[in-house]
Parts: structure tokens; C-alpha cells; sequence
């Protein structure tokens, strides 16, 4: 188990709770890239602060809970639900996002993949 990356998923997460990215450059190498689960790419740290500042006057994030991590020699998988409203309502849903680090412990490329949040279970009997 590798803690200091769980304290790093953990602090950017909650960069989006407080909408407080202070903490940003700490976090991520100059030259990461950042790819969203539905579409959108940033290619350096540059990118992803443009795009923070656009998010943080357009969403609120209520929450991004963690459910579960997993580490691999340079990566870390984390699955997580996340909730957020902008202008057309609330929204939730679930991802999973693999996470490399560099040897210096700085995050230098992420991967989202999204799944809906409630689930059917459409072979399941009713009893």
C-alpha cells in the first residue's frame, strides 16, 4: 500500500470540494496530461489550471467519495462516485481513474472512465 499517493488522490479530490488548488503544482508535474472520462484532454499543467479555473465558476462539486484503491509499481487505480451541480441540475456518477506517478511522487498522467450511478439489474426475480 502506498499511502503518500491515497494522500495525494485524496488532497486532489478535495481540491474540488473547496474549490482551494493552492496545492496544485505540489501535486502534479509541469508536463502531465489529464484525460476526463467523457472526451476532454489537457496535455501540461497549464492545460488543467485553465480548465480548473473555467470548472470552478461553472460546477460545484457536493462530493467525490473513494470507495476503493489499488497500486500497482507506478500507478494507482481509485474508484470513486462523484456528485456536482451546474446549470442543468445535479449530477452522479461513478468512475475509476488510473493514476501515474513519477519517481518524485508528482502525478504525471490520469485517466477517468465513467459508469452510470444507479444500477439495473434486469435477469434479477422479484420475489
Amino acid at each position: 500500500m502506498d499511502r503518500s499517493r491515497e494522500e495525494a488522490i485524496t488532497t486532489y479530490f478535495r481540491m474540488w470540494l473547496t474549490k482551494d488548488f493552492s496545492d496544485l503544482d505540489d501535486l502534479f508535474a509541469s508536463q502531465c496530461v489529464y484525460e476526463e472520462c467523457y472526451g476532454p484532454t489537457y496535455s501540461n499543467l497549464a492545460e488543467i489550471k485553465r480548465w480548473i479555473s473555467d470548472m470552478v465558476y461553472r460546477q460545484t462539486v457536493s462530493a467525490w467519495t473513494i470507495h476503493e484503491y489499488f497500486h500497482a509499481p507506478h500507478d494507482t487505480t481509485v474508484t470513486w462516485t462523484f456528485t456536482s451541480s451546474e446549470g442543468d441540475g445535479f449530477h452522479t456518477f461513478d468512475g475509476v481513474s488510473i493514476i501515474h506517478f513519477t519517481d518524485s511522487r508528482r502525478i504525471d498522467h490520469v485517466r477517468e472512465f465513467e459508469s452510470t450511478h444507479e444500477r439495473t439489474y434486469p435477469y434479477q426475480e422479484t420475489q
